[in-house]
């Protein structure tokens, strides 16, 4: 586990992605930046077998998705200069809808299905303002 320069431990957090052709977003507030467009995610848990694991759990907490095929996408370091977190990134299709299981402070997401042109339009416009979910959009719109 990484750590900062004064001690404190940094969990890597990772989102998940695309879903059938269509990228799942949740919209949450957060109180440092108010409400923000993003891809779901969260910290790798102690339990967690790897980041995969993590960002599988994550999304069918916060959307209620689940199975599917899982492609890594990279990773980031969103604040290199404040903190060692990197974010790894994932895209996932062929999911299960279900209910989802926030956790007590994520009652208040709401799931947004954005086309992929659309999403690429919310991260110029600012509506997705979450570093690594604008990197993610941008990675999977980009032919490859």
């Amino acid at each position: 586990m990484a750590k900062t320069p004064r001690g404190a431990e940094v969990r890597d957090t990772p989102p998940a992605a695309l879903v059938d052709g269509r990228l799942l977003m949740i919209e949450q507030y957060h109180y440092l930046t108010g409400s923000m467009w993003q891809l779901p995610g969260g910290n790798v848990d102690a339990d967690d077998q790897g980041h995969e694991a993590a960002a599988r759990r994550e999304l069918a907490e916060e959307t209620g998705y689940r199975g599917g095929r899982w492609t890594p996408r990279g990773a980031v370091h969103p604040m290199p200069g404040l903190t060692p977190a990197r974010v790894h990134l994932w895209s996932a299709e062929g999911l299960t809808p279900g209910e989802p299981a926030p956790e007590s402070g994520e009652v208040d997401l709401q799931v947004r299905h954005l086309s992929l042109d659309e999403a690429v339009r919310a991260v110029r416009d600012g509506r997705i303002g979450c570093a690594s979910s604008a990197a993610l959009v941008l990675a999977v719109a980009v032919p490859r």
